[in-house]
């Protein structure tokens, strides 16, 4: 049990560990980066329920077998339930965090609370299946949940750094962060599913795996080496209050507008000595 246990879990490590290495400039705070994987394991919990109770009403009103219910199963009743589960979580710790000041911040946080999700559903299956789903678990289901983490978290930054400028609500981050890691998953288990029956689904699911990991890997790099503040706004000189221009008034008219061009110190400096020479020369003369 123990073995089958460390099987499940060193794989999700590994994977973290290196995503963590990624994050450059400023490391996350460990006790967040641990509430994150606490509860993306949480969520493992309210997804099994739901997904039960859509199976059982999916089961009901479409022929089980077919292509069609495979579809439903694989985008509605496991790709949006996980995935969306995943992100209440991910945004009730993190977006208005103090922690969340770079835009790579949003991949960490998004990949830890999918590992977190990934690490006890492997367990649970491992525990069931053994050491030869561990390897294969390894290799496609825990790179799978770590892949829609970096796309959930590229745009969940990006929404970051939107609702600088402009008010953004729970849903409308929702809108923009989840669509894509939906769309990956799903179709990773649509092929999964449809393998049995149709054989053909094995060299698309193939495919699919090799092309998805290898671009999220290289989009992952662009993302850690391209990684910048939340805010990269310039800063602005802060308004002259009343007070200052009542006492001031002949600089705060020089500050409100300034000459297209001012002569350099050096110049003028310069001039100053000229015409002192020139004079002296006269005087000599």
């Amino acid at each position: 049990m123990y073995i089958l246990i460390v099987a499940a879990v060193a794989p999700a490590v590994f994977l973290l560990y290196q995503v963590y290495k990624m994050d450059k400039i400023e490391k996350e705070p460990w006790p967040l980066l641990r509430k994150l994987l606490i509860f993306g394991a949480i969520a493992c919990i309210p997804a099994a329920i739901v997904e039960l109770i859509l199976t059982a009403v999916f089961q009901n009103v479409l022929e089980t077998g077919t292509l069609l219910f495979n579809f439903v199963a694989a985008f509605v009743v496991a790709a949006l339930v996980e995935e969306g589960l995943k992100f209440i979580f991910l945004y009730a710790f993190t977006f208005k965090s103090p922690e969340f000041n770079y835009r790579f911040d949003g991949v960490i946080y998004a990949v830890f609370v999918s590992m977190g999700f990934a690490i006890l559903e492997n367990v649970l299956y491992v525990i069931q299946g053994g050491f030869s789903v561990a390897i294969s678990r390894a290799l496609l289901s825990l790179p799978l949940h770590a892949t829609c983490g970096v796309y959930m978290g590229t745009y969940y930054g990006q929404q970051k750094v939107r609702s600088l400028t402009q008010p953004v609500s729970f849903g409308s981050v929702a809108l923009a962060c989840l669509p894509l890691s939906v769309l990956i998953h799903g179709f990773y288990d649509f092929c999964a599913f449809s393998a049995e029956e149709w054989p053909f689904f094995i060299y698309i699911f193939i495919a699919f795996v090799l092309v998805v990991f290898l671009i999220t890997l290289k989009r992952l790099k662009k993302a850690s080496r391209e990684d910048r503040p939340v805010d990269d706004r310039p800063a602005q000189a802060p308004p002259m209050d009343r007070q200052t221009i009542e006492l001031h008034p002949v600089e705060a008219q020089r500050t409100e507008a300034q000459p297209a061009e001012a002569q350099p110190p050096q110049d003028r400096a310069m001039k100053d000595i000229l015409s002192a020479s020139k004079e002296d020369l006269n005087n000599v003369l």
